[in-house]
């Protein structure tokens, strides 16, 4: 007759097969969702398409002062509403949009050197691809990274996987806010490399 020890044991390598086995299923998940809508990693080296300076106009204009070499941008301007029931960022600053790159797919890749001041929350600074949709309503799909309270500036990287369509897209980076606070960015480029294609 089996001893309780034994019981021990059996019940330890069951519970250790069972979680091995769940372990390898999520990371098989993982891996299909990275193909999915994960970023591929760039066959080539990136490369310069456009560097913004404070001489370069904002798509929005409201809560945004240059302050030497940077923009400095602000949760609020004087016509953001804040809807407590709304799930949409407390502010979404457009900064730049350009066209899309005349390639069939790559990886674009925003650098930028910021720093966050009086905020409870990271200030995300996201990469996007704008197109049209229906009704004559716009999607766009981005990528960002959050920037949290810092007092000097540290460099950020935000990357986009590009794929051309029909609708031609425009690439846009933006600023959102989730919390007061105000964002210092600098610095700001816009490069790109090529990737194998992907089915």
């Amino acid at each position: 007759m089996p001893t309780a020890v034994n019981y021990a044991t059996m019940f330890d390598d069951l519970f250790n097969n069972l979680k091995g086995f769940i372990d390898s299923k999520i990371q098989e998940v993982g891996n299909d969702l990275q193909k999915r809508f994960g970023i591929p990693e760039p066959t080539e080296p990136f490369v310069l398409i456009r560097r913004f300076t404070s001489a370069d106009s904002t798509v929005t204009r409201g809560g945004i002062a240059i302050v030497g070499e940077s923009w400095r941008i602000e949760a609020y301007d004087d016509n953001t509403q804040q809807l407590m029931i709304s799930t949409d960022p407390l502010r979404n600053v457009i900064l730049f949009e350009i066209a899309s790159p005349d390639v069939q797919e790559c990886v674009l890749a925003c650098q930028f050197n910021a720093k966050a001041l009086d905020t409870e929350k990271p200030i995300k600074v996201s990469l996007g691809l704008r197109r049209p949709g229906q009704w004559g309503e716009m999607r766009t799909t981005s990528w960002s990274t959050g920037v949290s309270p810092t007092e000097n500036f540290k460099s950020y990287e935000a990357r986009a996987h590009f794929k051309k369509e029909a609708d031609a897209a425009k690439v846009q980076i933006s600023v959102q806010f989730e919390s007061s606070g105000i964002l210092e960015i600098r610095d700001i480029e816009l490069l790109q490399a090529p990737v194998n294609p992907q089915s």
